[in-house]
């Protein structure tokens, strides 16, 4: 099960970006939400989140920072006071070869996640990549449509417990298209 500290970066991270880009196609065409929504599918930025980008730019960023990449580093012995550090040095002399090259540092959160739990975001990616897919089909265009709605949403629900009194251009909540 991937850490919900993970998931919810990485929701928060696809819905902000999402939000971000319909915001300025509505502000830039001062049409309505539904206009913009509409808009944003013949985007390039609609095709890269269709494709799953968002998800692959993350896990690779994970595979980056696989603990196995340390195994010669010098800092393993260093000294140091930084708490981030001690806890990598901790793993790092801790863990067998094996656990190092299967652990995965995700440095906004700080929780260690395991090839298995990669493998789940490449799962959730693809289904992401299921749910985005516009065919000709009719009620697949709807469905897309609302999942492009619930990332607005999810987005304007967060805004409204972080950021209380700033404005949303779409107004998802208030107006639900």
């Amino acid at each position: 099960m991937i850490p919900k500290s993970v998931s919810e970066h990485l929701e928060e991270y696809i819905c902000q970006e999402v939000y971000v880009q319909i915001a300025v196609i509505k502000g830039k065409d001062k049409g309505t939400t539904k206009a913009a929504i509409n808009k944003y599918f013949s985007s390039n930025h609609f095709r890269d989140l269709s494709e799953g980008r968002p998800f692959d730019h993350f896990i690779d960023g994970l595979k980056d920072k696989c603990l196995g990449k340390l195994i010669n580093s010098p800092m393993r012995n260093t000294k140091s006071e930084d708490e981030v550090i001690l806890e990598l040095q901790n793993k790092l002399n801790t863990l067998d070869e094996a656990k190092l090259n299967d652990t995965y540092w995700e440095i906004e959160t700080g929780e260690y996640l395991s090839g298995a739990q990669v493998k789940e975001l490449e799962n959730q990616r693809d289904e992401m990549i299921k749910n985005l897919d516009l065919s000709k089909d009719q009620k697949k265009s709807d469905t897309v449509y609302e999942t492009i709605i619930s990332f607005c949403k999810k987005y304007e629900d967060l805004c409204k417990v972080k950021y209380p009194e700033a404005p949303l251009p779409l107004e998802i909540s208030k107006n639900l298209i």
